[in-house]
């Protein structure tokens, strides 16, 4: 192959991830007219050079690896979508149930909205603990821990090995990113703890606003066949995503009373 199109190529894959901050394997050979091999070495070669980070089953831009907003910054970025998926959530959760409730900010909103009597919550953020400390009829239990001050959440390796003896009835998981492979967080620990949680619940539910649809964060949770349900506040607007929440046997659930 001509070496002067090999690197025009990947100048443009570096472009494309620059401007859109993500992309699929498969994407870029459609794109580009190559095969994925081809993709995944040139994607190889970028990562070597800085221009890129790659994830599985693509890449995504360096400072999207990286970048990881404040609990206060997330709280009022798109703050009605997450009450919105909270009481769509919520309807889920029964009288005598064990709830899990991931630190988050739609999680928080969750927490905010419960009112059955009889439920345990087992929660690693302090936001939340501190709401429902004072609920009579929640049964609240917090898990130990390192605290992360940009989540207001208590992970790591004595977390896990604490939900490493419970079992959950529904674990709500949040997430920053949201694609096609899965769901994913920029910070290790935070991904570790996450899919501890995963590993606990009978039921695992993913609490993400369309927004973070499309993103890819640096370290991967879980793939769709480790999630039996995907809360947002509107209308799937991915065909590729959607056909894989649907061979995954995923539902995907919103709050249709409020979406446009």
């Amino acid at each position: 192959m001509n070496p002067l199109f090999a690197d025009e190529r990947k100048a443009q894959i570096a472009a494309y991830v620059q401007t859109h901050k993500s992309v699929t394997v498969s994407m870029l050979a459609q794109m580009l007219a190559t095969s994925e091999s081809t993709i995944r070495r040139d994607l190889q070669e970028l990562e070597e050079h800085g221009h890129l980070r790659r994830t599985h089953g693509g890449a995504i831009a360096v400072e999207v690896a990286s970048f990881e907003p404040t609990w206060q910054e997330k709280h009022v970025r798109h703050a009605q979508e997450k009450v919105r998926i909270a009481r769509c959530a919520i309807k889920r959760i029964a009288p005598g149930q064990t709830v899990l409730l991931d630190g988050g900010t739609t999680t928080y909103q969750i927490a905010k909205q419960l009112s059955i009597d009889g439920v345990t919550v087992i929660t690693n953020s302090i936001d939340i603990a501190a709401e429902l400390s004072m609920r009579p009829g929640v049964h609240l239990v917090v898990l130990g821990g390192e605290f992360r001050n940009t989540t207001g959440a208590l992970v790591g390796p004595f977390t896990e090995q604490m939900l490493s003896g419970v079992h959950v009835d529904i674990a709500f998981i949040g997430a920053n990113g949201v694609d096609p492979t899965g769901i994913t967080t920029p910070n290790t620990l935070e991904a570790a703890t996450k899919r501890a949680m995963v590993a606990c619940a009978q039921t695992v539910c993913v609490v993400a606003d369309s927004s973070k649809f499309g993103q890819v964060s640096f370290v991967r949770v879980c793939e769709w066949k480790d999630v039996d349900v995907l809360y947002s506040d509107a209308p799937l607007q991915d065909p590729e995503l959607a056909g894989v929440l649907q061979r995954n046997d995923v539902i995907y659930a919103y709050d249709a009373q409020d979406a446009e």
